[in-house]
């Protein structure tokens, strides 16, 4: 393997050990000296490794002290939604979505409309899919919103022109999770990779819930995540 490409292995073996809950949040991090044992490279190779996680926000560094674990929950609040669709739009991007599911389901809350998609923009001759997100939004405020082709239309675009309801405020807790089977070959990455997941509460003005969804990031948009999450 070329050296160049050393740090990048350890670094993704260390972050899988930090997602997968290994290393308690806060908890002191193996040092330089017993890392360079553990892989058999040098010092140098190991500390590229460790500035990688440090850079995505999964190690906290102090100087001369030994560095610290900075993986947790995050809550987050939004304000003023735009669509992904509308976003790659005005990032000059194409965007793709592939319907994975799209049925009504009752829960002890009530009936929603269940839609599951995979986000991503077009990479002719390939999709590079982005998020893997499971909606939920209440049929009381969006009677027969199963009819749409959200493989062509945009969901937050259809809630606005069609029913009249702007998202507003979104409520956010951010989760790290490991690829699965179906995740990976999404993605293109490795099966168990560390991922990130967030779980929303979507709320218009008045207040009311508009949506409820988990959005599982691809690992492009992860440091990018982790480096806002803290503003």
């Amino acid at each position: 393997m070329e050296a160049e490409n050393i740090y990048t292995v350890i670094a993704a073996k260390l972050r899988q050990q930090i997602m997968q809950g290994d290393f308690k949040d806060g908890g002191v991090f193996p040092s330089e000296s017993e890392l360079t044992k553990r892989f058999q490279v040098t010092r140098t190779t190991v500390r590229h490794a460790l500035d990688l996680l440090v850079n995505e926000g999964l190690l906290l560094k102090s100087q001369g002290r030994r560095n610290r674990v900075r993986i947790r929950k995050i809550t987050k609040t939004t304000w003023n939604f735009a669509s992904f669709s509308e976003g790659m739009r005005a990032s000059h991007e194409i965007p793709v979505s592939k319907v994975c599911k799209a049925e009504i389901v009752t829960t002890d809350d009530g009936r929603f409309f269940n839609l599951v998609r995979l986000r991503g923009i077009d990479r002719t001759p390939k999709v590079q899919f982005m998020t893997y997100e499971d909606t939920k939004v209440p049929i009381e405020l969006f009677p027969q919103i199963e009819r749409f082709d959200f493989s062509v239309v945009s969901l937050y675009e259809t809630m606005r022109k069609e029913y009249g309801v702007y998202p507003f405020k979104g409520e956010s807790q951010i989760f790290a999770v490991l690829a699965d089977k179906f995740l990976a070959k999404s993605f293109a990455v490795t099966e168990g990779y560390p991922l990130v997941k967030a779980v929303q509460s979507i709320f218009d003005r008045e207040g009311r819930l508009v949506e409820k969804v988990s959005i599982v990031y691809a690992p492009e948009l992860i440091i990018k995540l982790t480096q806002d999450a803290g503003h």
